[in-house]
Parts: C-alpha cells; sequence; structure tokens
C-alpha cells in the first residue's frame, strides 16, 4: 500500500510539473486601422503576466523576431511602481534590434495561460511601444506589452490551432499530430525558414507570425515571376516604428506547402534595395505568415526542425 501511495503522489507531482512548462492557452487575432483603412487579423496577441504584478497583459506572438523583448515605453511605469521589476535590469546582457544595443532584464517569470517560463531574460526595447500613465494602471483593460519571440520554443513543440484560437507547447510531438503534412526547415538565429513551391521551384520563405496581414511578402523582382506585374493595390505599414510601401499583385500560378495547393491570393511586394538585400543574406524568397494558414493547425517541432499543417 506504501508503495501504491507514493506512486500515486509521484505521479501528481508530475503531472503538476508538466502542466507548468507545457500546455494549451488562448490567443487573439486583433485588427487595427492601417493606412486610413481598418484590416482585421493584423497581430497574434497572447495574454500573459509578468512576475508577480497584478495586471492583465498580452504580447505579440512575432516567430520573425529574435529575442522575447518588452517595450520601453509601455512597461516604464510598471517600473516605476514595482521597483523589483525594475531591479532586474542587467546591463551586461544586451541584445540588438533595429541595429541598436538594448540591455535586458535577468530572471523574469513570464506565465501565458498556466504555461510558466520561469527566470528568463527578456530583452527590454528602449523608447519603443505605447506609452501608459501612471493613472492608467488603474483602469481594467489589459495593456500591450511587448513580443515573444521564438527564443523560447527552441526545445519545444509549439502547436498553433489557428480555427480555435488556441496555443499549445509540448516537451515531444503528440501522437495527434503525427500524420501531418511535414516539410524540413532551417533555422537562422531561431527564426523558421520553410520551403514552398512556387511555379514549380523549391522557395524558402520566413515563417512569420508577425507578418499577419500577407500571405506572401517579397521584393518586385520575384512578384514579377508569379504575376502579370500590374499593381492592384498598395499600403503604407509600420515595422518597428518605420513606414514602409507594400504593393500587391495577384498571383497567376500555383503556390504549394507539403504538396498542398495553398489558396488563392496576391503576392505582396516592396520596393526596397535594403530588403532585398537583406532576404538575399538571408536566402530567402521571401516571408509567409497567418494568412495562409488560417483554416488550419501548425505544427512547429523546434527539437527536430521540422513543420507541419493539419
Amino acid at each position: 500500500m506504501k508503495k501504491i501511495i507514493i506512486a500515486i503522489i509521484f505521479t501528481l507531482i508530475t503531472n503538476y510539473s508538466f502542466s507548468q512548462e507545457y500546455g494549451c492557452f488562448n490567443f487573439t487575432m486583433n485588427g487595427a486601422t492601417v493606412d486610413g483603412r481598418y484590416i482585421p487579423n493584423v497581430t497574434l496577441n497572447i495574454p500573459v503576466s509578468i512576475d508577480a504584478l497584478p495586471y492583465e497583459f498580452t504580447m505579440q506572438l512575432d516567430l520573425g523576431a529574435v529575442n522575447t523583448t518588452l517595450y520601453g515605453n509601455s512597461i516604464q511605469p510598471y517600473m516605476v511602481k514595482y521597483p523589483s521589476l525594475k531591479n532586474k535590469i542587467d546591463s551586461t546582457k544586451t541584445f540588438v534590434i533595429q541595429n541598436k544595443k538594448n540591455i535586458k532584464l535577468s530572471g523574469v517569470n513570464l506565465k501565458m495561460g498556466d504555461v510558466q517560463f520561469k527566470t528568463i531574460d527578456i530583452g527590454l526595447f528602449a523608447n519603443y511601444g505605447d506609452v501608459y500613465t501612471v493613472d492608467s494602471l488603474q483602469t481594467k483593460s489589459s495593456k500591450h506589452i511587448g513580443t515573444i519571440g521564438p527564443d523560447l520554443f527552441q526545445d519545444k513543440v509549439l502547436v498553433i490551432d489557428y480555427p480555435n484560437k488556441k496555443i499549445c507547447i509540448y516537451k515531444e510531438l503528440p501522437n495527434a499530430y503525427s500524420k501531418s503534412n511535414f516539410e524540413n526547415f532551417k533555422m537562422q538565429y531561431g527564426r523558421i525558414l520553410i520551403p514552398f513551391d512556387i511555379d514549380g521551384n523549391k522557395e524558402m520563405l520566413m515563417f512569420d507570425t508577425g507578418s499577419s496581414m500577407f500571405s506572401l511578402l517579397t521584393v518586385r523582382n520575384n512578384a514579377k515571376l508569379i504575376s502579370d506585374g500590374k499593381i492592384i493595390d498598395s499600403i503604407s505599414v509600420n515595422s518597428w516604428g518605420n513606414l514602409m510601401a507594400v504593393y500587391s499583385s495577384k498571383v497567376n500560378t500555383d503556390v504549394k506547402f507539403a504538396g498542398i495547393k495553398l489558396p488563392e491570393t496576391n503576392v505582396h511586394f516592396l520596393d526596397n534595395a535594403q530588403f532585398e538585400n537583406g532576404f538575399k543574406q538571408l536566402g530567402i524568397w521571401g516571408i509567409t505568415g497567418n494568412a495562409y494558414f488560417t483554416n488550419n493547425t501548425i505544427i512547429i517541432d523546434y527539437k527536430n526542425q521540422k513543420f507541419g499543417v493539419q
């Protein structure tokens, strides 16, 4: 009997630990007014809590970023009110964003639903984000304070269920997803590069959940190859504080992933030499994001570098 009791206690402890490190939580797709027009599903936001602060926050899931970051402007009043958070600033740890060096906070506890990331380092993006007043801390509305990057998931399996707006984190690939359509992916600085079949050619695209507006985003020369080149739309978008013009043309060829023909769409492109050079350095044709997969569940197995669609 004693052995049975011990086994039960051990099972309970094990299950509790697992539920704290891995599990599921909900997300929201939020719209925004961009260049004077309302666009639905611009950002994928996750409710989070930071340390023991009694507030509701949200952070954007951005797998096209490198580091998980808090926005300096947005978190500032909370640091004033809670010196214990400010004391976690560690100037010996830095990261680069927008070609500028920023410092990190060390030993932060970040929680998404019941999933906890304990004593992690989080970047502090200086002079960025919405400015909140001390008085606004008294309101019950959740405050958007940062970005969740791929650095948190590198040894895990990340599942994004778009129809049910649910994200799950697993230690190993669950059997329920083992028969999904998988392709191997490459990684650069934690970012995912997945192979698309575009007009019969294998092209590598960065999968970026921060790029929710565009199913295919590339540069002009690439866009011409899969469209008639006629510009049917344009919009000015904000990328980390910088405005960029994005143009659109109708795709006139097949686009596939893992043998699956993806929905017909427009190709969106930048007429920008800096981005063209950046794509060449990364070895990618362009960027894809949430828009192609809103009716699917995607599985990102970081441990085995496989990307699946179900």
